[in-house]
């Protein structure tokens, strides 16, 4: 079997590492292609892949430069021919209806109604709160996700998965479930207590890049309820537009004394396993995630994990035993802290202005239905608000016994003992290994090529928008 993996580029992070990881797992699993070239629009600077061609055309572009589809539909072809000698029996794609690329997403259809054999794997989408690249399909968003028995998908989640399953309701593309690989943990030696100074005691540490859905205004509510621990994120931001919100974050836990760190990982030479190793525990309390790696990592290191859960993508690892439920859903903060009415009219420009983004009519309802999902009767869900009510709810309840007693009580923040972390070490050694991880592609591929070519449709893209964008999934720091 010859196989053609592709992805706008070969950056480090990201898509790239599944891909080396898919390459690593052959070689590791019980089967394998014969052949397999990557096609990227960049050059590939790493050295798990040994067989890259770079296409010009699939890199990232907007509407204004977007190559036209049956020209890189032809360029994907020649450059794949040119390592297989011949066509590839499956074209695995990558985030081909991400928006990054609309001419990528045309050469998709292109190559669909071809017949060829495409296994497409989104890991985002653009109508998850990502506006601007929904914008930039443009015309291409009708043909966003072409249907057919020779057109298999695969996604990393179970909520991906329903959404994708509804929108292919009653026609023949099938929509498989494929985790990630969370590879082997190699050994790491602590370094000597000289080279730790900069790392706390006490660490609670939440290794995540700093962007907004990482909820750090969560991790400083935690600081201030659990003044015996320390809290940290590793990294800094990237995107310079998040800057001034990860500024004001430091700022506002120097100025109220609060035991945090933001980007732990940049104030020594430390490694990131190292600065794993040295915590007490992994923290979480992001409020999306595409895969959530970060629920599978820490076992491997023998960590413990606490804090937030994300049910709807973490459901499938507790059915494979990964015991997640010490965990909280939702740290709820008593309304009177809040005001009501200040929130709603948040809501409603901020959602009004997320419709808009999207070219669709906000609902009639859509503003109590989004409010009364942020302020249920439990209370106001604090990982639903913006930075600034986020950081005045923090200032009201630092002096309330009761709101941090609360807050304990809610976040139930602990470490596991020995032998819950190995359960859960074992569980994900035994469903998320390299290994398995290659049977379970390869066995995708077999499947997928057993299915003659048949005439090509298209699914409704707009019921995946509907879906992403239902009000009672709004959240403040998405908008």
């Amino acid at each position: 079997m010859k196989i053609a993996l592709v992805h706008y580029h070969l950056q480090p992070g990201g898509v790239t590492r599944v891909i080396e990881n898919t390459i690593q797992a052959w070689k590791k699993s019980r089967s394998c292609p014969e052949q397999l070239v990557v096609l990227s629009g960049r050059p590939y600077s790493g050295k798990v892949i040994q067989q890259v061609q770079v296409v010009e055309g699939l890199d990232y572009t907007d509407t204004n430069s977007v190559i036209d589809p049956k020209l890189l539909k032809q360029r994907m072809e020649d450059a794949a021919i040119s390592t297989l000698g011949e066509l590839p029996d499956v074209w695995h794609i990558h985030n081909h209806s991400l928006g990054k690329n609309p001419g990528l997403s045309g050469a998709v259809a292109e190559l669909a109604h071809s017949g060829a054999h495409l296994l497409l794997q989104p890991h985002d989408f653009a109508e998850d709160g990502r506006p601007d690249n929904f914008s930039n399909l443009g015309d291409t968003r009708s043909l966003l996700y072409p249907t057919g028995a020779h057109i298999h998908y695969a996604v990393l989640n179970r909520r991906d998965q329903v959404f994708l399953q509804t929108i292919m309701a009653e026609l023949p593309s099938p929509v498989h479930l494929l985790a990630n690989a969370i590879p082997d943990t190699p050994e790491t030696k602590e370094k000597s207590s000289s080279s730790l100074q900069y790392i706390p005691d006490n660490l609670f540490l939440y290794p995540v890049r700093a962007v907004r859905r990482k909820n750090l205004g969560e991790l400083v509510l935690l600081a201030m309820s659990y003044p015996e621990f320390h809290f940290a994120n590793s990294l800094g931001p990237t995107n310079p537009s998040f800057l001034p919100l990860y500024q004001s974050w430091i700022e506002y836990a120097r100025e109220h004394e609060l035991a945090v760190t933001f980007g732990l990982g940049e104030c020594s030479d430390i490694t990131f396993a190292e600065m794993v190793n040295h915590a007490k525990s992994i923290i979480n309390v992001s409020v999306a995630e595409g895969f959530g790696l970060g629920f599978l990592e820490p076992w491997t290191f023998r960590k413990s994990l606490c804090g937030r859960n994300l049910s709807e993508i973490t459901s499938d690892f507790s059915d494979l035993g990964v015991k997640l439920d010490h965990m909280y859903e939702e740290l709820f903060i008593d309304p009177c802290f809040i005001d009501l009415q200040e929130l709603r009219n948040t809501i409603y420009q901020s959602l009004r202005n997320t419709y808009c983004q999207y070219q669709k009519e906000i609902p009639d309802n859509a503003i109590d239905r989004a409010t009364e999902s942020i302020a249920s009767p439990e209370g106001v869900k604090f990982g639903r608000l913006n930075e600034n009510m986020q950081k005045d709810i923090i200032h009201r309840i630092k002096s309330s016994r009761d709101s941090i007693a609360s807050i304990r009580q809610q976040a139930k923040l602990e470490i596991l003992n020995d032998a819950e972390i190995d359960s859960n070490r074992s569980a994900v050694n035994e469903n998320f290994s390299l290994s398995e991880y290659g049977n379970k592609v390869f066995d995708l591929y077999q499947d997928l090529v057993n299915h003659p070519s048949e005439r090509v449709s298209f699914a409704d893209g707009n019921q995946m928008l509907e879906q992403f964008l239902c009000p009672e999934r709004f959240n403040l720091l998405r908008a």
